[in-house]
């Protein structure tokens, strides 16, 4: 008994720690291209505007081997990258697929996160800002991929079976994805729902360095504060 128990877990070895080894090797690789790729468009950026209108600051910055940022404008897009290997949940569309049904071990995936910040909220450390998931890159053992998102990208690569990731596939996901917090805008919130305010709120903000601020929320006053107040 203890060596058929033995047994299995060498062969769970050989399906489950080496393929998540593997797919880690890979995000890792994909996401140093993806690195890549946002230096190269801030210093496109950078060459083809910021020299006609310098208060329009653009620039890459990498904060870790997990995390780097770009900066354009009053936005970031801050991208990451999850340590870990993940299975799709059973009730999944992807696991109907042909692709996946051949070989279950190519829905395992590892994460790439991209996120929009407002770049106030990092500049002056506004904890309380809300940020918004806006695209996820999910790489599985042969370099292909899927991105779940917001806008275009909700749809634009969704076959797993056809998308290889490329360094010209990686820049159109940046740059729809700049796009994409262009065209979102700070909504001013009515008169009527920030005119009352405490003391300790307004003390509270000044301890945050400003309102509290996001893209849906405009900015947060009453309730939302006092929710804050408590995290």
């Amino acid at each position: 008994m203890e060596q058929d128990n033995y047994g299995k877990i060498l062969a769970e070895f050989e399906s489950k720690a080496s393929l998540k080894q593997a797919i880690y090797r890979n995000t890792t690789v994909v996401f140093g291209l993806l690195k890549k790729q946002l230096f190269k468009v801030a210093a496109k950026l950078q060459s083809d505007y910021t020299t006609k209108d310098p208060s329009v600051e653009v620039h890459f910055k990498e904060n870790s081997k997990f995390e780097a940022e770009l900066k354009f404008s009053g936005d970031m897009l801050m991208v990451s990258m999850h340590s870990n290997v993940f299975a799709f949940d059973q009730s999944s569309s992807i696991n109907q697929t042909k692709y996946i049904k051949e070989d279950e071990s190519l829905a395992y995936c590892g994460a790439i996160y991209i996120h929009n910040f407002l770049a106030d909220s990092v500049k002056y450390n506004r904890l309380a800002d809300q940020g918004s998931l806006i695209a996820r890159i999910l790489v599985n053992r042969d370099m292909h991929f899927i991105v779940e998102g917001d806008g275009a990208l909700d749809f634009l690569y969704q076959d797993m079976a056809e998308n290889v990731v490329t360094e010209e596939v990686l820049t159109d996901i940046i740059e729809r994805s700049i796009l994409y917090c262009l065209n979102s805008d700070l909504i001013l919130p009515p008169f009527s729902a920030i005119k009352d305010v405490t003391l300790n709120q307004k003390q509270s903000m000044l301890a945050a360095s400003g309102y509290p601020t996001s893209k849906s929320l405009g900015y947060q006053f009453s309730v939302e504060l006092e929710q804050n107040n408590e995290i």
